[in-house]
């Protein structure tokens, strides 16, 4: 049937499928974007925490005034100045070793207007705190049975991403031999979980959540009306083309070959067509006129013979 077609028709069923295929390499070229956008992103997270881990670890421990909640040692200063005023004024300060820093570090975060999330979890987890949950516990297997640093992956509506951390010397203090964990470390934590690492083990992963919305919804914020209207008027000018440019012509050749097969002498219209025209409609329509002056010297030389015989 669509053989049968109108040029017109089937340029349009044409146009329609070049645009939906178009609009599918789109989404593609779209959904590829914004998931190196998000990666790029995780990565950035994942880097500042690395940064804030290791600022830590350089120090040690850190200590804070007035935030007793979770510890690993506390000290107790008198404040000098309170001496010479002979009142004198005690300060305690709390210890956070580089697990924990970066533990309440995830929760301020989380509780923040931050677009990402994050948080530390290792399999051989020393506070239940950081259990891995599904994704976090295969990005660990995946990291370690694979030998890469990172493991990612979109699903349902949300963005995942995970870092290897890799244990360095700074952390077998506490994550080596229990034995020889600091004494605040087991007292707070017990012997039983979070112990055995090694130098260049795999301890855990970073793991960064970061929400993302639907491809479509991506799709209609970067495609609108504006978008849309040029694509119409892309149609538009290219229909009108079809039907001046060719379907125009090829029925006004058609109607001069129908009259000229019943021995109509009629004009083809060839006149200043050029014979090296690489336009097709020209050399159809300089082949009709060829055709035409052919019949012409047919029908005179049979008509020329018809008088002779008579």
């Amino acid at each position: 049937m669509l053989r049968n077609s109108s040029i017109s028709l089937k340029f349009t069923l044409v146009f329609i499928v070049s645009i939906v295929l178009v609009g599918l390499a789109y989404l593609l070229l779209l959904r590829n974007i914004y998931e190196a956008q998000l990666l790029n992103q995780a990565r950035t997270t994942a880097d500042h925490v690395e940064a804030f881990g290791s600022w830590v670890s350089k120090h040690g421990r850190v200590w804070t005034r007035d935030d007793p909640s979770s510890f690993l040692g506390k000290l107790e200063v008198v404040d000098a100045a309170s001496l010479r005023d002979g009142t004198p004024k005690t300060e305690v300060f709390y210890s956070k070793n580089p697990a924990l820093a970066q533990r309440e570090f995830s929760e301020a975060v989380a509780a923040s207007n931050s677009h990402a999330r994050f948080r530390m979890t290792s399999d051989n987890f020393m506070n239940p705190l950081n259990k891995p949950d599904a994704f976090e516990a295969h990005a660990i297997r995946f990291v370690r049975q694979q030998n890469v640093k990172e493991y990612h992956e979109l699903t349902g509506g949300v963005y995942r991403y995970a870092r290897a951390v890799i244990d360095k010397p700074s952390c077998i203090s506490c994550h080596g031999s229990p034995d020889a964990a600091p004494e605040e470390v087991t007292d707070r934590y017990g012997t039983e979980n979070g112990f055995g690492f090694k130098v260049g083990d795999v301890a855990g992963v970073i793991s960064v959540t970061i929400p993302a919305e639907p491809l479509s919804a991506t799709f209609f914020r970067v495609v609108g009306p504006a978008e849309v209207a040029l694509v119409v008027l892309a149609f538009l000018i290219a229909y009108l083309y079809i039907r001046v440019g060719v379907v125009k012509p090829v029925q006004e050749l058609t109607e001069t070959a129908n009259q000229l097969s019943t021995g109509r002498d009629v004009p083809v219209g060839a006149e200043g067509v050029s014979q090296k025209s690489r336009n097709e409609i020209d050399q159809l329509r300089l082949s009709v006129n060829r055709l035409r002056n052919s019949m012409q010297i047919a029908i005179r030389h049979l008509r020329a013979a018809h008088e002779k015989n008579k």
